[in-house]
Formats: C-alpha cells, sequence, structure tokens
C-alpha cells in the first residue's frame, strides 16, 4: 500500500492485517492494532545531496537515542528457498541481512541497537514503543511488507527512514516515509544521523538524503552478526566488493553500484567470516558480491586468503558465489577455486 488510509484497519488486530499482505510467519501471537494517525497530503519532498558530510565515521552525537533496525518480511517465493527450511532444523529465514547489519554496526555507538527480522517474527508494539527512531531497508519483493512496516511505526508516532535498492531505485514507491536515503553508505548516511541526534520529530514533509560521496568499502565495519543467530538461516553472506563492468541488459547493478568493482581487503572479510562463526556457524557462505570476478586480479589476490581460513578453521563452511559465465575462461580463477 503507497496510500495512508488511517481508518481501514482500525477495528482488527495487526496480525490479521499482517497476513494480508502476506507479511506474517507462521505461528505468531496477534496483538491489537492502535488507530491510525491521519497525516495531511504531502508536498515535494525536501532533498538533500550530501556534499560536505566528509569522513567515515559519523561526528559525535549529542543526544541518545534508541534505533529499531526492521528488515520486512519476503513476499513468498522459489528464489528465497522457504519450502525447504522445514527440512533443515533450525533455519527460519535465507539469508542475514546484510545490508541492514551494516548500518547497525555503522550507528554512534552511544545509541541502542535492536534488530528484528520479520521472516522470523514481527516488530512487536513494544519493539516500537521501546525505538526513538525506526530503520527499514529491502528489494522491490519486500515492496508492501516495507510499507506495512511504516504504517505500524507511524500509528505508534514513530519516525522512520528507510534505504536500500528498492528505495534506490524507485523512491516514488514510498511516499509515506519520513525520510528516504538513498544510495550506499557514506555522506547521507552521516547526514541521516546527524538529523536524527539533532530531533526524532516526524518532520511535516519527507526527507531524502542522496549519497554523493560514498563510503570506502575498506572502511565499513563488520555487519552486526551478533545481532542475529546464524544458525536460523539458510545461508550466511559476505561482501567483498560492490559494481560490476559490465552492462548486461536484464541487470541495474551497473547503474546503482558502478562499473569499477570497489574492494574490502581480504583482511577485512577475513574478519568478517571469523564474526559469522562466532554468531553460529552456517553451512555455507555465500559471497554477495555483483560479480565476484569483477575485478579478476582483486579475486586472485582474495582467494589464498579464504584457503588458509578454511585449513585454520577446519573447513567448517562451504562457500559460494556469483561469477559472470566468463568464469569459464579463466583457468587460474578456476584452478585455485576448484
Amino acid at each position: 500500500m503507497s496510500d495512508f488510509r488511517p481508518q481501514a484497519f482500525a477495528s482488527r488486530t495487526a496480525a490479521e492485517n499482517f497476513k494480508d499482505r502476506a507479511c506474517l510467519p507462521g505461528g505468531l501471537i496477534e496483538t491489537p492494532r492502535l488507530p491510525v494517525a491521519t497525516r495531511p497530503p504531502q508536498p515535494k519532498a525536501k532533498s538533500f545531496c550530501c556534499e560536505g558530510q566528509s569522513g567515515d565515521n559519523p561526528a559525535a552525537v549529542k543526544s541518545r537515542r534508541r534505533i529499531l533496525c526492521v528488515f520486512p518480511r519476503y513476499a513468498r517465493s522459489f528464489g528465497t528457498l522457504h519450502h525447504a527450511y522445514p527440512l533443515m532444523g533450525r533455519v527460519r529465514a535465507f539469508m542475514p541481512p546484510q545490508g541492514l547489519l551494516l548500518i547497525a554496526a555503522s550507528i554512534p555507538p552511544d545509541w541502542e541497537v535492536r534488530f528484528v527480522d520479520e521472516n522470523m517474527s514481527p516488530a512487536r508494539d513494544e519493539d516500537f514503543d521501546w525505538a526513538d527512531a525506526v530503520f527499514v531497508t529491502g528489494m522491490h519483493v519486500q515492496r508492501d511488507c516495507i510499507n506495512d512496516v511504516n504504517e505500524r511505526a507511524h500509528r505508534l508516532g514513530k519516525i522512520t527512514a528507510l534505504g536500500g535498492p528498492s528505495v534506490s531505485a524507485s523512491p516514488e514507491w514510498y511516499p509515506d516515509f519520513d525520510i528516504l536515503h538513498s544510495g550506499e553508505m557514506g555522506d547521507a548516511t552521516r547526514a541521516l544521523y546527524a538529523h536524527l541526534d539533532e530531533t526524532v520529530a516526524r518532520p511535516p514533509e519527507q526527507l531524502r538524503f542522496t549519497t554523493v560521496e560514498r563510503t570506502p568499502l575498506s572502511s565499513f565495519p563488520v555487519p552486526a552478526y551478533g545481532l542475529v543467530n546464524i544458525q536460523h538461516y539458510f545461508l550466511a553472506s559476505v561482501q567483498f566488493s560492490s559494481g560490476c563492468p559490465y552492462q548486461c541488459e536484464f541487470c541495474d547493478i551497473p547503474e546503482l553500484y558502478g562499473r569499477n568493482p570497489r574492494l574490502k581487503t581480504p583482511e577485512q572479510v577475513c574478519a568478517e567470516l571469523d564474526a559469522i562463526v562466532a554468531a553460529g556457524p552456517p553451512g555455507a557462505v555465500y559471497f554477495v558480491d555483483d560479480n565476484f570476478i569483477g575485478n579478476q586480479k582483486a579475486a586472485l589476490d582474495l582467494l589464498p586468503h579464504l584457503i588458509a581460513w578454511q585449513r585454520k578453521n577446519g573447513y567448517r563452511v562451504r562457500f559460494a558465489c556469483e561469477p559472470t559465465l566468463n568464469i569459464g575462461r579463466i583457468s587460474k580463477v578456476l584452478g585455485v577455486m576448484g
């Protein structure tokens, strides 16, 4: 739902409304849903390009905030392999939402963070009550559930901020969020934190922060894997690079993330693998890079570190990745990966 209809659900339970949008995991307890606060039609959003918000870390904050990070439920699809979960013991969701866990790790250290993956259980009224602000992310397949989270947060008077690939590609789909964060982590992220440091009141019109200066991947913190139980996921995930040099007609990755792959260091990747194992050893780790061999030299530099990590850890996990088909012609890479 992109429209804001305050009376439509006032007499129904939160779980009933959640279920109507296919956003409800099974076996959850229904909780009362509060009446929706009305909001007048909004003027054109106020936009900010965030040049001048330099630096890899947020400036010192003066306020203490509580941030609720909510990852919306996926629409059921073949790609999430949800039919296989009952066969796999504790598995309840596909992959940890690495982007939101990265944001959780980047939040100013004086602020408290609570994390909810709605593929396992929905955020409750108590979670929204606890929070000063609600952070949401997601892909197009999660659009209805993204908007559902926003509606629930607004019913309890909380300011909401949406980032990630869906809003970066189609901000017009999300007119009711208070703040839109377009683009990758960078100066827009720091500007968002600075705004929330000043106020957590809902703005009279939508604010949009757009990244101009991206934080280098080599400066990324380790995602906050400690906020989740990795063993409840079908796969764990790691990002080594972002961007792809190719321009396949079916893919929007070069448009969103660029054609010159940006990289983490091998040491960063190994530190993230250590954090994943500490959070609950997974069966497999998927490298979510847009194209693992987008920078072939970098991939060749990384692979010996992965081999050494596997030897040190007794080959506890399997690795998987997504490369372009020309990997079949790159014998050096195949030889090391084999």
